[in-house]
């Protein structure tokens, strides 16, 4: 209880204190002053100034803040050249999107310790196993067999696999695999099938061919190179399928899921661990650059709004979209809350 309690203490607290301190670097760097640097929310257990900078460490060890001054909303003619506001729109975008970026960095740098440990991965496109029953084991199709297309698509990693898989599956014909099997390349047709009659999830019942993927250096770090493309990619095929519902919003989670995953995964080994908060760095670096009010992405666009009209938002504006993506950012939060409870209720009733 104790190892998992840490676990999710130090996920949340790593990865949101490198977003904020993304925009506290950057902000001392372009002349801003800081006026407060914080580790945490509420209470304060203790703290010191430096400079302009109060830094201070808080009870609630979930993430962190960072205080600019000048940036509150104000309509006045002049700021001080100190102050947020009173930079030029370039300056402030890139206070805004060093946060990203350093969730960005974050993930790559986390992805090469995890692969020198040593991480389970997949032996290309090979099957493991199938599922009983299902249209690839009735198809014909082995384990050990070595998927090369789906629908005349190229299949290079496990990953090509699933997304072939994924979006062909729904269009009510068979699918022709290509598959290379001792040496002779054979085709199958495989009619997919509902695997999750709950999430309406089609596939044809396989899994894929397991082993530890452990890389001496330098050469981890081009292996940790691509699995951190692989994942940039993975978040925007994710974006891409959730917005043509090819998957269901069913299937997003919140921090009550990935407070979950991260006590659980602390158990399966240190490498795993730092895979995870790596995958979790990467997505929260996209995502919060989405044009979204209240995400750094909404902050960006605005930003390039103000560059290219030259006039800045009024009070009264920035209050009013402040507040709508607060009140939709509220919605989101509890509708994957909800998600999330919901998922944990049904194992417990299934164990």
């Amino acid at each position: 209880m104790l190892i998992s309690a840490i676990g999710i203490i130090l996920l949340f607290s790593i990865i949101i204190s490198i977003h904020e301190f993304g925009h506290f670097i950057v902000a001392k760097k372009s002349g801003i002053k800081v006026e407060k640097f914080s580790i945490g929310f509420g209470p304060k257990i203790f703290s010191w100034k430096r400079g302009d900078t109060v830094y201070q460490v808080c009870i609630i060890p979930f993430g962190g803040f960072v205080k600019l001054a000048g940036e509150e909303f104000e309509d006045k003619e002049k700021f001080e050249s100190w102050e947020y506001m009173g930079k030029s729109p370039g300056i402030r975008s890139r206070v805004i999107v060093a946060g990203s970026l350093n969730n960005l960095l974050l993930g790559f740098l986390l992805l090469i310790p995890a692969f020198m440990l040593g991480l389970p991965g997949y032996d290309g496109t090979k099957i493991g196993s199938l599922l009983k029953g299902k249209p690839a084991e009735k198809a014909g199709l082995r384990p050990g067999d070595e998927i090369i297309e789906v629908n005349g698509k190229r299949c290079k990693r496990w990953f090509d696999v699933l997304m072939n898989i994924r979006k062909e599956a729904n269009k009510n014909f068979p699918l022709v695999i290509k598959i290379k099997r001792n040496g002779r390349i054979m085709e199958f047709k495989v009619k997919p099938a509902i695997l999750d009659e709950k999430e309406k999830i089609y596939g044809i019942g396989i899994l894929p061919k397991e082993k530890k993927e452990k890389y001496p250096f330098p050469q981890v770090i081009i292996r940790a190179g691509k699995e951190f493309l692989t994942m940039v990619y993975g978040v925007f095929v994710a974006i891409k399928m959730l917005v043509t519902k090819q998957v269901s919003a069913k299937l997003l989670s919140g921090p009550v899921g990935i407070a979950k995953w991260s006590a659980e995964i602390i158990h399966s080994g240190f490498a795993r661990y730092l895979y995870f908060i790596a995958f979790i760095s990467v997505n929260l670096g996209i995502l919060n650059l989405l044009p979204v009010p209240v995400f750094d992405g909404g902050h960006l666009f605005g930003l390039f709004i103000e560059r290219i009209t030259r006039r800045r938002p009024s009070k009264k504006m920035l209050e009013i979209i402040q507040y709508i993506g607060v009140v939709g950012l509220i919605f989101l939060a509890l509708y994957v809350t909800y998600n999330d409870i919901l998922r944990i209720l049904q194992e417990m009733v299934k164990k």
